[in-house]
């Protein structure tokens, strides 16, 4: 059970590390005169409250991958998201990347157990998350690095009077970094960490991710309440024994962010591609 659970942590490193930190760091504008582990804590509180607001969008995102670069139409659904390729280098897919893709969407439309294996590892994430937001005041050292334009400068360091219990908390404490808050919509706009150690599991029996990743956040403000990432680059490294090499290199931007209807099923995802 705790190689499964370290595999699917590896699958979805990249993404927890920026949702958790991004989360996280929604501090007061003001700065009051209180502790930074309440202010921390308040911030939280606050975040895992606005957690419960269920919004879907769609957005255009370009992936840059092995020197190519991927230009497709997302659409967020209540199964996950759903991409749809419209250009590889500029240039138009080719019908043997049409019909892969379409491939891939069709058998996942005729297989409900593999859209509710989805959406239960984005459930089974989502609730690591909100595990992990609750211990954030201990995880972290924060300090106040004064104001710049419309945000705040904080700078987050591993605690070290905090011992890490769970693979998932182990990750989260080796991150170092800098994050700006809005200080109108008390959000995050921008992060950049590094993993300052080597993590290991199992006492490296069983895999590591490498010293030195690195994670850069940007995130844009659509709505009242409502920020999503515009821009992230993630580069993270390590190994499973007897699996393969964990190797995250993700570079990617969104931009032409539209709401789409919060109960969008992946059907429907498809058939406003053509695709169905």
């Amino acid at each position: 059970m705790e190689l499964s659970r370290t595999i699917s942590l590896f699958s979805h490193v990249s993404r927890f590390i920026m949702l958790t930190v991004a989360a996280a760091m929604a501090l007061s504008p003001s700065l009051p005169s209180q502790t930074a582990t309440k202010l921390i804590g308040d911030a939280c509180y606050n975040e895992l409250q606005q957690r419960e607001r269920k919004t879907l969008w769609s957005y255009t995102a370009e992936r840059r991958v092995n020197n190519h670069i991927f230009r497709e139409r997302v659409i967020e659904t209540v199964d996950g998201p759903v991409r749809h390729l419209l250009a590889v280098d500029s240039h138009p897919p080719t019908q043997a990347e049409i019909k892969e893709e379409d491939d891939r969407h069709q058998e996942l439309l005729k297989n409900p157990s593999g859209r509710r294996a989805i959406r239960k590892q984005r459930d089974d994430d989502d609730k690591t998350m909100e595990e992990l937001l609750r211990i954030i005041p201990d995880v972290f050292v924060f300090e106040d690095q004064g104001k710049e334009g419309e945000s705040e400068r904080i700078a987050f360091h591993p605690n070290p009077g905090f011992k890490p219990k769970t693979y998932e908390q182990r990750v989260l404490h080796a991150l170092d970094g800098i994050v700006f808050i809005d200080l109108h919509e008390k959000r995050i706009a921008r992060l950049s960490g590094s993993l300052e150690t080597r993590v290991k599991f199992g006492y490296g029996l069983i895999g590591h991710v490498e010293q030195g990743g690195t994670i850069e956040i940007t995130r844009v403000n659509l709505s009242p309440g409502v920020w999503k990432t515009s821009a992230e680059k993630i580069d993270i490294d390590g190994r499973i024994v007897m699996f393969k090499t964990i190797n995250k290199h993700q570079d990617e931007s969104r931009t032409g962010f539209e709401p789409v209807a919060p109960d969008t099923t992946f059907a429907q995802a498809l058939d406003k591609f053509g695709q169905k």
